[in-house]
Parts: structure tokens; sequence; C-alpha cells
């Protein structure tokens, strides 16, 4: 069984998704908004270079981090389709790895 953690970064007015999967056998992958997933030996290296592209986790998001990064908590969500992490899922919710942030005040 795998589990997964969604990641973030904006970059201007644009909010990118990042998901780490957690593999049964200790490995990790990312599968981020570029489309491409890459694999790591363990979680440790995975989250290292998340942090090394600025991305942070969301479950660790609060509201003032969220508006420093200029967004609104209660309108972000992270991406979903209803199926497990495959090569169909990833297909399904590339299309929602990149949000447009609406304008600040």
């Amino acid at each position: 069984m795998s589990q997964q953690q969604w990641w973030i970064v904006t970059f201007g007015n644009r909010l990118h998704w990042a998901r780490l999967t957690l593999l049964a056998d200790g490995s990790a992958e990312v599968f981020s908004a570029n489309g491409e997933t890459e694999h790591f030996p363990d979680e440790d290296a995975a989250r290292a270079a998340l942090f090394d592209a600025e991305y942070r986790a969301f479950d660790g998001i609060d509201e003032d981090d969220a508006e420093l990064m200029g967004f609104d908590l209660d309108c972000v969500a992270p991406p979903h389709t209803g199926m497990d992490a495959s090569e169909a899922d990833n297909e399904s919710l590339l299309e929602q790895m990149t949000q447009q942030l609406p304008p600040r005040d």
C-alpha cells in the first residue's frame, strides 16, 4: 500500500502541485506539474528534492502561509481524480497540477 502527500509551490500568479508517493518498499516518487515522475531511494531524499525546489507540504500550510504565498487556503485543494496513483491517474491529474491564482488586492 502507498501513502500520498501533496506539496505546493507558487511562481508568480500560478500554484503548482507535486504528489509525493511513499511506496511499500520504502522508496518514494514525486509526480509534479511538469508531468514527470522522479524516483527516490527513500522519503527523506524525495522531501529534500521538494524542499530544494521550494515546495512546501500542503498539510503544513496555514492561513498565514497561504496569504504569503498569494492564495486563500479555503479556495485551494489538492488535485484528485478518484483513481489510484497510476499512469492513467497521472494523465488526469496533470490538467489540475497547475492552477491560476486570482489577482492579489
